[in-house]
C-alpha cells in the first residue's frame, strides 16, 4: 500500500472522504485516487459510495474483544436465536452478549430480515451476510462504539420492529434493567416503544444490582435469556411479571 493509501485511511478516521477534494490535496487525478480508494476497499479498510469513500465497517470492530463469560455469552445467544428467529425485523442494541448473536446469525447466514442498530460492532459483524443492516446516526460512545443521542434517536422513531434484543449493566427481578449510561437509558427506552416485543439477553451476574439509571422495568420485557445461576427467588418474580424466561447451562 502506498503513502496516499495510508495519508487516505488516516482521513477515513475523522469520517468520509471526497474523490474530488482527495486529488486537488494530493495534485493528482481523479482515476488515480479511485484506485487508491478501491486498493482500500479490497482490504477492507474503506467503503466506496457515491463520490467518494466512508470507513470500511470491519474497522469499527476492535481486534480483540473481551468477553467476560464467553461460554455463558455463546450459549445465551444460541438459544435465542432459537427462540425468536426468523422474524422480519429486530432491533439489535448493545453489549457482547448482543454482539455474540449478531455473530452467530452472520456465521449461519441463513435468513433475509432487516436488523436495526445502534452498535458500529453489531453492524461490522453482519456485513457481508443476508440481512439488511440500518446503522443509526448519532454521537458516538468511543468507549464502546454505539451511538446515542439525539440524532439517534429522531432516526429510531422512524422504524418499527418484531423484536428489541439488548443486553443490560445490571438488573434488580422486582424494578428492572439498568445501564450506567444515561444516553443509552434514553435510547433504550425509546427503542422499547418501538418494538412489538423486547428480548433481555445477559448472563446472570448482572443481577441483584442497580447501575445509574433504569431503562427497562419487568413489565416492559417479554423475554429474557439468561443462565441458569439465576436464583430461583429472581425467576420467579421475573415470572409473576409474565417475563418468560430461558435459562441456559452456566458450566
Amino acid at each position: 500500500m502506498n503513502s496516499r493509501c495510508e495519508k487516505i485511511f488516516e482521513r477515513l478516521a475523522s469520517g468520509g472522504v471526497r474523490i474530488q477534494d482527495l486529488a486537488e490535496e494530493f495534485g493528482v487525478t481523479t482515476m488515480t485516487i479511485r484506485r487508491d480508494l478501491r486498493e482500500l476497499e479490497s482490504r477492507q479498510l474503506a467503503l466506496l459510495v457515491k463520490g467518494g469513500a466512508v470507513r470500511h465497517p470491519a474497522c469499527y470492530e476492535p481486534e480483540t474483544v473481551t468477553i467476560a463469560h464467553p461460554e455463558r455469552k455463546a450459549a445465551i445467544a444460541q438459544a435465542l436465536y432459537r427462540r425468536i428467529l426468523p422474524t422480519p425485523a429486530l432491533f439489535l442494541g448493545t453489549g457482547t452478549t448482543t454482539l455474540m448473536f449478531a455473530r452467530l446469525m452472520a456465521r449461519f447466514n441463513r435468513y433475509r430480515l432487516t436488523v436495526v442498530t445502534n452498535s458500529l460492532p453489531v453492524a461490522s459483524a453482519l456485513f457481508r451476510s443476508k440481512c439488511k443492516v440500518i446503522l443509526l446516526g448519532g454521537e458516538l460512545r468511543t468507549s464502546s462504539m454505539d451511538l446515542v443521542g439525539a440524532v439517534a434517536e429522531k432516526t429510531l422513531r422512524e422504524y418499527h420492529v418484531e423484536w428489541l434484543v439488548t443486553g443490560c449493566d445490571a438488573a434488580v427481578a422486582t424494578d428492572g434493567f439498568y445501564t450506567a449510561d444515561v444516553n443509552l437509558s434514553n435510547l433504550e427506552r425509546l427503542s422499547i416503544t418501538m418494538a412489538h416485543r423486547v428480548a433481555v439477553i445477559t448472563d446472570s451476574t448482572k443481577f441483584g444490582r442497580p447501575a445509574l439509571t433504569r431503562f427497562a422495568s419487568p413489565d416492559d420485557v417479554d423475554l429474557l435469556v439468561t443462565d441458569d445461576a439465576l436464583s430461583a427467588s429472581d425467576a420467579e418474580v421475573l415470572r409473576s411479571r409474565h417475563v418468560e424466561i430461558i435459562l441456559v447451562r452456566s458450566s
